[in-house]
């Protein structure tokens, strides 16, 4: 004799409790749920362009645009000084600046702190302008009004 699922049953199995008196638990056939609809996966969806490509103009204007200035300003300030000697050299080891996240093959110098800033930056305008899409096909006009 052949068993399937459909046709196994669990005995009763009955427990006492002290907020119910007996308890029956009874096990029931499985069942295939039939699809309704197949789902379709795309590789290149609205959302993964806009996102790659908000990140990768970020990276972009990064690197090619804002690495100057961003380096003149960063040497303009120097280093954190107290009572005019700098941090380093009163004997903190620790402001020492890991050389690991300097080192760079760039000919620019444009090193892994930088990707991840210009990354995250690229994200959030990528975020930024799918909220902007999804309000506008809400109808709401996300642009203040003064």
């Amino acid at each position: 004799m052949v068993c399937s699922a459909s046709m196994m049953s669990s005995p009763t199995v009955q427990q006492r409790s002290t907020f119910t008196p007996r308890i029956q638990i009874k096990s029931r056939a499985l069942k295939a749920s039939p699809r309704s609809s197949r789902q379709v996966t795309r590789a290149l969806s609205d959302t993964n362009l806009i996102i790659s490509g908000a990140t990768g103009l970020s990276l972009a204007l990064g690197r090619f645009v804002f690495l100057d200035f961003q380096r003149d300003n960063v040497r303009r300030q120097g280093l954190p000084e107290q009572n005019g000697i700098p941090y380093a050299e009163a004997g903190d080891k620790l402001s020492e600046e890991a050389s690991f996240l300097k080192s760079t093959n760039d000919p620019a110098g444009f090193n892994l702190i930088d990707v991840f800033a210009w990354g995250a930056i690229g994200h959030v305008l990528g975020y930024a302008a799918l909220a902007i899409i999804s309000l506008n096909s809400l109808g709401v006009n996300p642009a203040p009004k003064f």
